[in-house]
């Protein structure tokens, strides 16, 4: 496995800023080049330079956000265009995973952190035919309880920029409602376990405190203005 990253890195490392400029703008410019998509996807990795990250993250945003699709409404199988719009959403779900990889990671610099939480938040937006996407966003609340590292610098960037907004308030809770059921039934299921793990147990109490902590950085008054613009909440 680390034979293979070490590969993937050595590719990587052969592309200058100048080259993923170009391969954006390509891809942007011809659904002919569209496989400049899963190459671009490589460089959206904890071990990319932070100045490829953002590169990358620009054009890819920009191309999701033209032609990410909504759910297609043809219903065959072979027809060509519903097998590509399938495949472009699955890049999509590794967009956003990379993103959260990026996110979570201890080693990503603080402005290049910022800089992803917005896109994820621009993708939340984006990723469900207009209306919250809130797998997208359960997967990025879910990955942040679940961080070994502090998240702090992340909660006070919700708290600072996206909290006050009433649909992003909504699914944050509906997220952390889900977590902690999630973690009551484990917990049931280890006190029947007599040998559980203790690592597994040590983890779970870590992620009850970012819990606890995502509660403590929910502003106490808000008002009713929505990010997203949606008349109502849509779990």
């Amino acid at each position: 496995m680390a034979s293979v990253l070490s590969k993937k890195q050595k590719k990587r490392e052969k592309y200058t800023l100048s080259d993923l400029k170009t391969l954006g703008n390509q891809l942007l410019s011809s659904r002919a080049h569209v496989n400049n998509l899963p190459l671009l996807l490589t460089f959206v990795s904890p071990s990319s330079p932070p100045q490829h990250v953002l590169e990358t993250i620009l054009s890819l945003q920009s191309f999701f956000t033209i032609d990410l699709p909504s759910k297609p409404s043809i219903h065959s199988k072979t027809d060509p265009e519903l097998i590509y719009r399938t495949w472009l959403r699955s890049k999509f779900d590794d967009f956003v995973k990379s993103l959260i990889d990026i996110l979570t990671s201890s080693t990503c610099e603080e402005t290049l952190r910022e800089v992803v939480l917005d896109t994820i938040m621009e993708l939340v937006k984006l990723g469900n035919s207009g209306r919250f996407n809130s797998a997208v966003y359960h997967r990025f609340i879910h990955s942040i309880v679940g961080s070994t590292m502090s998240v702090t610098f992340l909660l006070d960037l919700l708290e600072s920029k996206y909290f006050k907004y009433i649909d992003v308030r909504y699914f944050t809770y509906i997220s952390l409602e889900k977590i902690t059921k999630t973690l009551e039934a484990k917990d049931i299921s280890d006190n029947r376990t007599a040998s559980a793990d203790e690592d597994s147990k040590s983890h779970s109490k870590a992620r009850l405190v970012s819990l606890f902590n995502f509660h403590f950085h929910f502003p106490t008054q808000c008002g009713l203005i929505s990010l997203f613009s949606f008349s109502s909440p849509q779990a």
